[in-house]
């Protein structure tokens, strides 16, 4: 009977050191090979979310830009003629991030060939890396403020000479600058130059020509819209509109025409050096990091065979070569083509984005839109 004990005990005897030494060693093979197995799914997943954050965010900055050129009322260019050297220097950047230093704006190809193609003869030194242009406005929110436009003036004390009341509908337009910045919260890359792209916008300016209209052909009625349009009251946004635009002008003074008019009382009164003053700012160029892995983002600089899978394409692609990275144009191109009858604005973005992947995620988008630069 103990016999059949003891056999029984023996029976049950634990693990040997030789089991034990071959158990650690395969576990010591097995757990590498599921880290690895691990890491890359972790990156593919992580590569993945990247890319379809960078492409939602590019297509819903070049829907957005494609619904403000479409809305446009003048598109400044770097010359004289339309304005723009004379105007961007009025702007009022408020509490916006600088832009960069190299900002440029663009000019109408004047080449021979209509193309945006440098290679088919399009002209390299007239693309630009920023938009400034003055848009009709809409009525939206800011901040909390309801703002209204087209401005419909009604209501006690808008009369004509006769003593009739009468309903004025008026263009607003606001003015707006998208360019390149490296200042603010952005997420810069690392190892690499990247921006962030801002949208700028202006205070209402209603359209002093429509004024101007008026009063040639009615002073009383002129001097009573003008008193609407100064008194709050009449706004949903209690703020009254206290500054005019003429879209004909070109210079901030042409002989006795100014393209900016201060509203006070029942008077428009040119102002030959009035500053196009800032209402809010938005940075375009921003998305959630991802709830896979965070990751860091912005619009390219200046790189050319960036390594990527596949590699990303050159910066610039429009504008003249260059080996600096934080340079202009940066991953932000502009291009016109056409004249005021008919303009076409060529967009290039260039998104790039790192985290834990094994290398550079980006996104490239190319629109064109037609503008609207007549008045």
């Amino acid at each position: 009977m103990s016999s059949l004990l003891f056999k029984r005990k023996m029976n049950h005897r634990g693990w040997t050191i030789i089991e034990l030494m071959m158990v650690v060693a395969l576990i010591g093979l097995i757990v590498p090979a599921l880290t690895s197995l691990f890491m890359y799914c972790y990156q593919g997943m992580a590569a993945a979310e990247m890319h379809l954050s960078l492409k939602a965010l590019n297509e819903q900055t070049m829907l957005h830009l494609h619904e403000r050129m479409n809305s446009t009322k003048h598109m400044f260019q770097n010359n004289s003629a339309s304005g723009g050297l004379s105007f961007i220097g009025r702007i009022q950047m408020g509490s916006a991030p600088t832009s960069v230093s190299f900002s440029k704006m663009p000019q109408s190809q004047n080449g021979t060939t209509v193309t945006f193609s440098p290679a088919a003869g399009a002209v390299s030194s007239d693309f630009g890396d920023c938009l400034f242009y003055a848009a009709y406005d809409t009525s939206q929110t800011i901040g909390g403020v309801n703002y209204v436009a087209p401005v419909t003036v009604v209501g006690a004390g808008v009369t004509d000479s006769s003593g009739k009341a009468v309903t004025m509908n008026l263009d607003v337009y606001r003015f707006y600058f998208d360019y390149l910045t490296t200042t603010g919260d952005m997420k810069p890359l690392s190892k690499m130059t990247s921006f962030w792209l801002i949208e700028w916008q202006s205070v209402q300016f209603v359209d002093a020509f429509e004024l101007e209209d008026i009063n040639s052909t009615d002073s009383v009625l002129y001097g009573n819209v003008i008193k609407w349009l100064t008194t709050g009251s009449n706004f949903p946004s209690g703020l009254p509109v206290t500054l005019a635009w003429d879209p004909s002008q070109t210079q901030m003074t042409n002989g006795s025409s100014y393209a900016f008019y201060t509203l006070s009382g029942s008077t428009m009164t040119g102002s030959a050096a009035q500053s196009i003053l800032a209402q809010s700012w938005t940075p375009l160029s921003r998305t959630s990091t991802g709830l896979v892995s965070p990751f860091d983002y912005g619009i390219s600089g200046n790189y050319s065979n960036l390594a990527g899978d596949p590699p990303a394409p050159n910066v610039p692609m429009f504008c003249p070569p260059t080996s600096t990275a934080n340079a202009f144009p940066g991953g932000f191109e502009v291009g016109l083509e056409g004249a005021n009858s008919g303009m076409q604005v060529m967009i290039r973005s260039l998104l790039v984005a790192q985290g834990n992947s094994r290398s550079i995620i980006w996104d490239n988008q190319i629109s064109v839109s037609n503008c609207r630069d007549v008045w």
